[in-house]
């Protein structure tokens, strides 16, 4: 079918856009860093897609739960603290002790912090859908806790067979995952993400990830 003619509205720019339509445009596809749910929402959504997420609540909440051993919330020695709830890209949020996070922050959202490596770095499985495109990347900070931040490395780990997901209605989203032993907590999901830069952009020209997005939008109208 001939795609409809859409426009892209944005706060940063990455490698696909160019090819995206002009004012004349029937649609606006809106990709704002600051978009989509706030942290509460998201880890919420993301529970409810029956994917594990860490233990998260406001930080005395978790503390009253933690001091009473309640099932679930056993061994919660340090946390996120989320001081912008609808930050990403590993701004707005601090690492903490639980009992630092109470004396600070009692009434800021925080969730269960999970180490994913030995050194205490950063590390995270990204699932990234660009229209019905798919593909896993591994980030790794080889220097901060926060998986893109600092020397950050980030290698695409495979791209899997194009298909859409019925369960997440977005053209453009990214799911990020940390892995703990054999298993793999969902702690982000990011409805504007950066392409740029992560080796994509090698496997998937900048029309043909324009024009996914757009057959995406076209396909949920």
């Amino acid at each position: 079918m001939e795609l409809p003619k859409i426009k892209l509205v944005s706060d940063f720019w990455d490698y696909y856009d160019h090819w995206f339509d002009g004012s004349d445009a029937e649609i606006v596809f809106e990709r704002r860093s600051t978009g989509g749910m706030d942290r509460l929402q998201m880890l919420e959504y993301l529970k409810s897609l029956g994917l594990r997420v860490p233990a998260f609540g406001r930080v005395r909440d978790l503390y009253d739960r933690e001091r009473q051993v309640w099932q679930g919330y056993v061994d919660i020695t340090s946390v996120v603290v989320y001081l912008d709830e609808r930050a990403h890209r590993g701004e707005g949020k601090v690492l903490l002790s639980l009992r630092d996070a109470m004396e600070q922050y009692p009434d800021h959202l925080a969730t269960e912090y999970i180490p994913a490596l030995p050194s205490g770095h950063g590390l995270t499985w990204r699932y990234l859908q660009v229209g019905d495109k798919i593909f896993w990347l591994k980030c790794t900070s080889h220097s901060d806790w926060r998986s893109n931040c600092g020397d950050v490395e980030i290698k695409v780990l495979s791209r899997e067979k194009d298909s859409y997901n019925d369960k997440i209605r977005h053209p453009l989203y990214a799911v990020d995952f940390v892995p703990a032993g054999n298993r793999l907590y969902a702690v982000d999901f990011n409805v504007a993400p950066g392409i740029k830069g992560t080796g994509v952009e090698e496997l998937l020209p900048p029309r043909e990830a324009a024009e996914a997005i757009k057959k995406a939008i076209a396909h949920s109208v």
